[in-house]
């Protein structure tokens, strides 16, 4: 499928069964209520009642959000196995079980690029910057007063720690989109984090196509961000719409062109 093509199926896809793109619409919602509880319930935590309230809007929230997490990768699941498949069927238990195994594979892949900068903050001294200006900036009220060469090394330092953070995360960023397509064609956590194996499927997509597609993607999603921020601007019903249709089918969209893109590695 060309990448033109590829986007226009994705684009219209989740407008194919407004009922299914409302309820995951309606989950994004209860989230977002639950979250604010969660919010209202640390703001007031002088309180028991508060703090039962922030436990119970924190357990609700992360079961809501994992349901959420697992439906789009059933979504990628079912256009893996067949593009002309409609919007799948909630299925709660089988949606918090994949929402489980996603995260657990968010944390895969970003512990490695996590473990890496740590060490490489560690080497270039950054920790040891960041102490001494923090002692400056408490003892003086301003770290304008810290010497020249400690500012330069510092800055250095941190600098160096930021570029090799921004290179790693996005390398695995690129590796856990595709392993999100790979768990959700084989439902294993194995093959998703195989990273010779996810290699090799980003090969069979081709290197220029896969980086072409993220970078339309990426427009595309911008897109969408701009026009989320005009609606978001309308006094509370802005918010509603947002979460319950464009926030919905912006996550289907978005599981759908990645199901979309992993299915050039199966030709």
């Amino acid at each position: 499928m060309e990448i033109i093509e590829l986007f226009k199926d994705s684009l219209t896809y989740p407008t194919k069964d407004w009922n299914k793109l409302l309820i995951f619409g309606v989950l994004f919602i209860i989230a977002g209520i639950f979250g604010l509880l969660q919010a209202l319930g640390i703001a007031l935590g002088q309180y028991i009642a508060a703090n039962i309230l922030e436990i119970i809007s924190a357990i609700i929230f992360i079961i809501v959000g994992l349901i959420i997490y697992g439906y789009t990768l059933s979504i990628v699941r079912t256009t893996v196995k067949d593009t002309d498949d409609p919007l799948p069927d909630f299925d709660w238990g089988k949606n918090f079980i994949d929402g489980i195994k996603l995260a657990i594979l968010h944390i895969v892949y970003y512990i490695i690029p996590v473990i890496i900068t740590l060490i490489v903050a560690y080497a270039t001294g950054a920790f040891n910057y960041f102490y001494q200006l923090a002692i400056l900036s408490a003892s003086t009220g301003s770290i304008q007063t810290a010497p020249e060469s400690l500012v330069a090394s510092a800055g250095l330092s941190f600098l160096t720690v930021f570029i090799i953070a921004a290179i790693l995360f996005i390398i695995f960023g690129l590796l856990l989109l595709i392993a999100k397509a790979v768990l959700a064609e084989t439902e294993s956590l194995g093959a998703a984090a195989n990273f010779s194996n996810v290699f090799k499927k980003i090969g069979k997509i081709g290197w220029g196509t896969y980086i072409i597609w993220l970078i339309l993607f990426a427009i595309i999603l911008i897109v969408i961000g701009i026009i989320t921020t005009l609606i978001n601007a309308i006094p509370f019903i802005g918010a509603i719409i947002v979460l319950l249709i464009v926030k919905s089918y912006t996550e289907i969209f978005s599981a759908r062109t990645l199901g979309l893109i992993y299915n050039e590695s199966k030709e």
